[in-house]
């Protein structure tokens, strides 16, 4: 008699067979270029390591507009997405933040203090998010996500403004924005049009870094 979970072990879905998926393979999109945005940030490259960042966060936004849009995704694929989506949001808007700001400040105190923090809000958040959820059709606090909006502007503002405080800055960008992703603001889910005004923002944002 066949063992109904070794039936089931076959009928599993091989590792890389997850990126036939298109909103998968979008995440995963979005995730190496977390990846890059990290190894750039090392490499001092910052204005390319946030540009990198920012598409990353496209790519965030665009994985479900997709996904929602797909009624017969292959059985499993939606919870594999769960869970590469808050892998990719801890990439992106938790340890890049604290790469980039260590790496920026020359492991400094304050910077990476304030990478730490908006590191550990990281973790809170989006183990909170995973048990809870929205409430009410909104999200508690601020998405981590959307630092990197946020990180982005202040950069290129800051180096044009107060660029001799640009780090002072951006470790208090960082401390800031830490406070608000475990604060209990409310906050609306991103919808197409807020998707559109990030995809412009970003296209905006990223010719400005690249000719900085």
């Amino acid at each position: 008699m066949t063992n109904p979970s070794s039936m089931g072990q076959e009928r599993r879905q091989p590792i890389m067979g997850i990126l036939l998926d298109p909103p998968n393979a979008i995440t995963f999109v979005g995730a190496l270029l977390a990846m890059s945005a990290c190894a750039m940030a090392v490499m001092g490259q910052y204005n390319l390591a946030l540009i990198c960042v920012l598409w990353s966060h496209l790519a965030d936004s665009l994985d479900g507009l997709v996904a929602r849009r797909m009624h017969h995704r292959q059985s499993g694929m939606s919870d594999v997405g769960k869970a590469m989506d808050a892998l990719g949001d801890f990439l992106s808007a938790g340890v890049f933040p604290l790469i980039f700001l260590a790496s920026l400040g020359e492991a400094a105190p304050f910077p990476t203090f304030a990478g730490l923090l908006i590191c550990a809000a990281g973790i809170l958040r989006l183990s909170y998010f995973e048990a809870f959820g929205l409430s009410g059709g909104s999200f508690v606090g601020v998405p981590l996500p959307h630092n990197i909006l946020v990180f982005a502007l202040s950069y290129y503002l800051g180096s044009q403004i107060v660029a001799d405080h640009l780090i002072l800055l951006m470790g208090a960008v960082a401390v800031i924005m830490s406070g608000l992703h475990l604060s209990s603001i409310r906050f609306p889910k991103m919808n197409v049009t807020w998707i559109v005004l990030s995809a412009v923002f970003i296209t905006a944002m990223s010719a400005l870094l690249a000719l900085q």
